[in-house]
């Protein structure tokens, strides 16, 4: 009895060492194959990359361009769907911020230059194109003070965001 006892735990023991060794590399080659797949999606989302530049700031509006300086198309609208919002912050009386979706968009060109396109039929940007955007606040909103700072920020369908300060004179 004690000699086949001694094989016996022997056999089981080489078993659970396998078994050990089988699951530790299947969970190692999972967590790379995971990390692998975040890197492929993050890598995606570096191709849009937007810019803004504020043409005005009045007491109850902004107006700015936002620029597409990636490689993907900036959708704003499509069967009455916005894909994108615009925030306003400012401080006046302490700091407000105002998530606005009903911006208008005055023009679409290509960059640099003064070829435009007419909005009914080219609701989007694509890379080296620019759009005047007019974001304004609610009725119920306090106005933007004299040399107030304002924050705007433009937030794409891709998550992707631009932000820029600037200064009601």
């Amino acid at each position: 009895m004690g000699f086949s006892t001694t094989i016996a735990s022997a056999i089981a023991l080489i078993g659970l060492v396998a078994l050990a060794s089988v699951l530790s590399a299947t969970t190692l080659y999972m967590m790379e194959s995971l990390v692998t797949l975040r890197y492929a999606i993050y890598d995606e989302d570096l191709n849009v990359r937007l810019e803004i530049e504020i043409t005005g700031v009045n007491s109850s509006s902004v107006s700015f361009y936002v620029k597409n300086l990636g490689s993907k198309t900036i959708f704003f609208r499509e069967r009455g769907y916005r894909w994108n919002s615009v925030i306003l912050s400012y401080n006046n009386d302490g700091w407000r911020s105002y998530l606005i979706e009903n911006y208008t968009v005055r023009e679409i060109r290509v960059t640099g230059t003064n070829v435009t396109f007419n909005y009914s039929a080219h609701r989007y940007i694509k890379p080296g194109e620019e759009a005047l955007i007019e974001a304004a606040l609610p009725p119920a909103a306090p106005p933007i003070p004299q040399n107030g700072t304002v924050t705007i920020i433009f937030l794409s369908h891709y998550g992707v965001s631009a932000v820029k300060e600037g200064v009601r004179s």
